[in-house]
């Protein structure tokens, strides 16, 4: 019979690749740079990508060479071969081959001041490259254009203010089933429903910070996008309490549960949290069973512990060769295998 302590132990973060082998600190993650079919991460560091192969987690890196990039988030196009990267909303976009690191101009540039910092997507059914809210001339957005590969950026969800989702900016994508046309947005601290810089409050929620004319809002939602009817289906939130931690999404499909790995607590205007210290936390959501984020507990011997600037570029994914979460720190890689 197996003893109590053993059924009851605690899984622990297991370290896979150690920080020795690899400047991670320097690497431009991607949630949406994940190629599931072959296990394989994609990053980008000092005019490289490296790849980390997932299922026996060796890594290797080739140099870019062709045009000069240059962006704030990459999307891997798996079919062809290509991380697509770029600044927001419709300026240059590039296309980087993963396998020869030749770097050409994907979609040329377009004079965009309404999209800042929006979040790029791969529409993988219509092989079309997309992006999500942005910033520009004092307001947040939560429209949606895609890109006809034809020369044209055409909106596909108009920017509106029903809260479905909260307009934003500085979000990304999080994978979703790979079999549906389906990703997820998952929180964020510069946005709200109105999308007003000047905006004083935040209804039901907590300011995140105070920007030069109002407020922006800790969202704390989770909202799932179809690329196929450009829509949005509510998850959780707005404004949901469960989700204690600003962190990284990581979609389980096998058993369709969200969690947030890592992260920070805010602080915010109207109470008193603590700093920006990086927690070694994980929470699930088991949608369509949970109505609420629950705490995993899991062993953390051996990693460390940093405040949030020292660990803000960190990654996660979701590892469907081993069943598992795998976490991209300053301190290594490393994996949890799930229940």
């Amino acid at each position: 019979m197996m003893s109590l302590s053993i059924m009851n132990a605690k899984p622990q973060w297991k370290l896979r690749i150690p920080p020795s082998k690899c400047s991670f600190h320097s690497l431009h993650y991607s949630t949406s740079s994940h190629d599931r079919e072959q296990h394989i991460v994609y990053a980008l560091a000092g005019g490289y990508v490296y790849s980390f192969n997932l299922k026996n987690f060796s890594m290797d890196s080739i140099k870019i060479h062709g045009a000069s990039a240059s962006g704030e988030q990459h999307v891997l196009d798996a079919k062809n071969g290509r991380l697509l990267i770029g600044k927001g909303g419709m300026l240059t976009k590039y296309a980087i081959d993963v396998n020869t690191g030749e770097c050409t101009v994907f979609i040329p540039h377009r004079d965009d001041e309404q999209s800042h910092f929006s979040a790029l997507y791969w529409n993988t059914q219509k092989e079309r490259l997309g992006y999500f809210g942005g910033y520009g001339y004092h307001e947040v957005k939560n429209w949606i254009y895609e890109y006809d590969n034809q020369g044209q950026w055409n909106i596909v969800h108009e920017n509106n203010s029903n809260c479905n989702p909260p307009k934003r900016s500085l979000s990304r994508f999080i994978l979703g089933d790979p079999k549906k046309s389906q990703i997820f947005i998952v929180s964020g601290m510069t946005g709200n429903c109105s999308g007003d810089q000047k905006e004083q409050f935040c209804k039901g929620g907590l300011s995140a910070y105070g920007n030069d004319m109002g407020n922006w809002c800790w969202l704390r939602d989770v909202f799932l996008y179809d690329y196929e009817q450009y829509s949005f289906t509510n998850i959780i939130g707005p404004h949901e309490e469960s989700m204690t931690h600003e962190g990284v999404g990581v979609y389980d499909f096998d058993n369709n549960a969200m969690y947030i790995v890592g992260g920070y607590i805010p602080r915010v205007r109207e109470r008193t949290f603590q700093s920006y210290m990086s927690h070694n936390s994980l929470l699930r959501l088991r949608i369509g069973k949970d109505k609420k984020f629950q705490n995993v507990p899991a062993k953390t011997k051996g990693m460390n512990l940093y405040s949030w600037h020292d660990q803000h570029n960190y990654c996660a994914y979701y590892n469907p060769a081993h069943k598992s979460i795998v976490w991209f720190r300053n301190d290594g890689v490393w994996e949890l295998v799930l229940d």
